[in-house]
């Protein structure tokens, strides 16, 4: 049904001084609220609707995206020939489900030596139920003089089909080659001594690359009993093996020396692959390829991305695709009903029950993360949603406080900001706890920027100011939740804040920790992501003791229930 017009304001605070009269005491701890009663503005009414819109935009593609992904997986091939309408002749795979094949690995020089005897050989049924991955381990080494004519030390595998005589052969290299890292210096600020950098070899004449050992190698034989027609297949084929090397980031690497000889141990894994997978990964590569023209193949975000799709449970990896779009549906639901709560709110109801102050401090420690992302050369995309988010809560500040110019020492004008509404000191309660928060917190900060200054290295005083700020805000900064805490306990009631808006901002905060457990992030930020959770199950308790009053007649966004209902409950 449709809501209700909304009551006159002068309706609301009759019926409040009605049942404050009848209970003076109720009346004293429960307080009306001093919303507007407007119609929603047209700015609201945009941003309502340019929400609906993209979510079901974000809908819309993310139901061609998926049928696109089934696609790629599981191909449909045609039957018959569009121009002939002849049947088409399919051909199947050479290897037939069950056949015995015998494989072989070598690590050597050369690829497929003759006089090397291989690390492994052994024979295995080709089926996918009951396969068992075979595995060794070798010490692998290579010299400086093979480094610097980048000559690399060969993994090689040979797997033959006795009953045809085919064989498949596949070779990866047991380094390599990544882009030169940038090479930002560091100093002990200080002495202004330069922070030591352990140098890595070069792999190859160019020197643009540097050469870092593989830990763990994959030999991965694909098991396809897919009938392909013309023109994907124009005879029996053979099914592909590969050395998989999609996997593997630059973390997971070994570093090498510079002065000499480098071993380390690494292992080597033969099993089979799925060709659902294999179709997956070979489209992401490729994928990967273009998006490496743009971004650059040493990007944050595209180590990310390969790391994601290679090293996350396939399972895993649908439901973590299915919630980054709910992800996004529920981050536009909480900014439009922010929005509206905000503007149906006046400044007295704002500075009184919402921690306007909290929401200000905030603007400042986004903005340094901002910084902070763009000194350290973060995705774009993060930049500029972190910019939306700071133009946000610009706009909510607006609604409760306004911008005045005071002179600083007499002479230099200085914006302030100020509450539209005079507010008695004993009643402030959110500066009261802003106050003792702020005394709480400056030693611990002041310690933190005592210890990094003197025992960690910076690239220089801003980097140092930045890298300082990002990490209190990073672990200190679910504590601008406890002013709201502390006003709601004052008050004793959350009848004021924006619960639908909690409740989306909840569950998108509930897919951060997942997505906190399975994306490479740091420590800091990881732990960030499961701060939230407990201001909200703390403003969930408080829901839960501070009883509804049941008299009032406005709901959770300040407008009138019904006045039908009011004006019944009224006669009775």
């Amino acid at each position: 049904s449709a809501r209700p017009r909304p009551r006159p304001l002068a309706a609301m605070a009759k019926n409040a001084a009605a049942a404050a009269e009848k209970s003076p005491e109720a009346g004293a701890k429960k307080p009306e609220p001093a919303k507007e009663e407007k119609g929603k503005s047209r700015t609201v009414a945009v941003v309502s609707k340019g929400t609906n819109f993209v979510v079901m935009a974000l809908l819309f593609y993310s139901a061609f995206a998926a049928n696109s992904f089934r696609s790629i997986l599981w191909p449909k091939f045609p039957e018959m020939d569009p121009n002939t309408h002849q049947y088409l002749t399919k051909y199947n795979n050479v290897f037939r489900e069950g056949d015995t094949l015998t494989a072989k690995l070598w690590v050597d020089k050369n690829a497929w030596p003759t006089k090397t005897p291989p690390i492994a050989e052994f024979e295995f049924k080709y089926a996918w139920d009951g396969f068992e991955t075979v595995s060794r381990k070798i010490n692998a080494s290579i010299t400086k003089k093979q480094l610097a004519e980048g000559t690399n030390m060969q993994l090689s595998a040979a797997v033959a089909h006795p009953a045809s005589g085919s064989v498949v052969k596949a070779k990866g290299g047991l380094v390599k080659a990544i882009k030169n890292p940038e090479v930002r210096l560091k100093y002990n600020l200080p002495t202004g001594e330069l922070c030591p950098e352990v140098p890595e070899p070069s792999f190859g004449k160019k020197k643009t690359h540097i050469g870092r050992g593989i830990p763990m190698m994959q030999v991965r034989l694909v098991f396809d009993t897919t009938a392909y027609p013309h023109p994907w297949a124009n005879r029996e084929y053979t099914p592909q093996l590969f050395v998989d090397e999609f996997w593997m980031t630059d973390d997971q690497l070994v570093k090498l020396n510079t002065t000499g000889s480098n071993h380390w141990e690494s292992e080597v894994h033969f099993s089979l692959m799925g060709v659902a997978r294999w179709r997956f990964q070979r489209h992401m590569e490729f994928s990967f390829e273009q998006n490496a023209k743009i971004f650059g193949e040493d990007s944050e975000e595209m180590l990310q991305m390969r790391d994601l799709f290679a090293n996350t449970n396939p399972y895993l990896l649908v439901v973590t695709l299915v919630v980054s779009v709910l992800h996004m549906v529920f981050e536009f639901l909480a900014f439009k009903n922010d929005v509206e709560f905000f503007q149906g709110c006046d400044a007295e109801t704002l500075n009184k029950y919402v921690s306007v102050q909290s929401i200000l401090v905030g603007i400042v420690m986004q903005s340094l993360l901002l910084l902070y992302l763009w000194d350290e050369a973060a995705n774009f995309l993060v930049l500029i949603t972190s910019v939306a988010a700071i133009l946000i809560d610009m706009w909510k500040v607006t609604r409760a406080m306004k911008v005045e110019w005071t002179k600083l020492l007499g002479i230099v004008p200085c914006p302030t900001l100020v509450s539209k509404v005079k507010k008695e000191k004993a009643d402030d309660f959110d500066s009261i706890a802003m106050k003792y928060l702020g005394l709480a917190l400056l030693p611990m900060i002041g310690g933190y920027a005592v210890y990094s200054l003197a025992y960690e290295c910076h690239r220089g005083w801003y980097s140092y100011f930045l890298f300082v700020s990002s990490s209190c805000v990073y672990s200190l900064g679910f504590v601008l939740m406890t002013p709201q805490v502390f006003i709601n306990y004052k008050h004793k009631t959350v009848a004021y804040l924006p619960w639908r808006k909690f409740v989306y901002r909840a569950i998108s905060t509930f897919i951060d920790d997942l997505f906190a457990m399975i994306i490479r992030m740091p420590t800091m930020h990881r732990l960030g992501c499961f701060r939230d959770d407990i201001v909200f199950f703390i403003y969930l308790y408080q829901r839960q003791i501070y009883k509804v009053d049941k008299t009032r007649t406005f709901d959770e966004d300040g407008y009138d229930i019904s006045g039908d209902s009011a004006d019944a409950k009224k006669d009775n």
